[in-house]
């Protein structure tokens, strides 16, 4: 082999080198890339997810608030409802007896 085809070689192999060396960087960048934007999607996804934990939480004690506050009123309603019906009886009782 003579000494410029030999040296066209070992030109041509740094060439790859570089070349295969760029690309090897290329994709540590974009791996790094991917690792960085993968942190923040699971940062953003726990973050919605202690989001709805809370309003869960809210939307339970809302409801159980709810519920007390309906069985009250209808303890309320059941008052009101015997407090009518005995000013209704006595109005009727003193109406038809004196």
């Amino acid at each position: 082999m003579s000494t410029s085809a030999a040296h066209t070689y070992e030109q041509q192999n740094d060439a790859a080198l570089d070349s295969l060396f760029n690309k090897a960087k290329a994709l540590r960048g974009i791996t790094i890339d991917i690792h960085g934007d993968s942190e923040r999607q699971r940062g953003t996804l726990s973050s919605a997810s202690d989001t709805f934990d809370q309003f869960g939480s809210r939307l339970s004690n809302t409801s159980s608030h709810f519920q007390r506050t309906i069985t009250n009123a209808a303890r309320g309603h059941r008052l009101t409802l015997y407090l009518v019906g005995a000013v209704v009886g006595v109005f009727l009782i003193w109406h038809f007896f004196f």
